[in-house]
């Protein structure tokens, strides 16, 4: 029976990231307006590091965290090491949310990330469009359409 989503948090690789992978993870945000009008995107939402540099990494912990321990449901790419991405991976599997973690076919992936007991699906993609249409299957298949 699907699961209703009030909340979903986008699990981000940034301090490393390029703006190409930004717009990826803009994508994902509107596939999951499907089953959630509630999406938390960080660096659209005042973390990012390159343009919210002024924001200190106290507060980045704080809003972040609040944000991941809300979610029912963490997207997280865990192609490209990222510490922030570990600790909300941790953060969602302690407070019992729903993990879906995805990354490219080339990518070397951590397995403490594969792991990880509250991840529900893994997503290997051959690129973007791949990535769109095996997520956009899992949300139907797993999740109440938003209404």
């Amino acid at each position: 029976m699907p699961k209703k989503i009030n909340k979903i948090y986008i699990s981000e690789a940034l301090t490393h990231a390029n703006e190409n992978i930004k717009l990826v993870y803009e994508k994902i945000s509107e596939i999951c307006r499907l089953v959630c009008s509630d999406i938390y995107v960080p660096h659209i939402n005042g973390t990012d590091p390159i343009k919210n540099p002024d924001v200190a990494p106290r507060e980045v912990w704080k809003k972040d965290h609040r944000q991941v321990a809300s979610a029912d449901l963490i997207i997280a790419y865990v192609g490209l090491p990222s510490l922030g991405v570990g600790a909300e991976l941790e953060i969602a599997r302690i407070t019992d949310s729903d993990i879906i973690i995805w990354w490219y076919k080339d990518d070397k992936v951590s397995r403490i990330a594969l792991g990880n007991p509250a991840v529900v699906e893994q997503i290997q993609a051959d690129n973007e469009n791949d990535l769109y249409e095996k997520l956009n299957g899992i949300l139907q298949s797993r999740y109440e359409p938003k209404k």
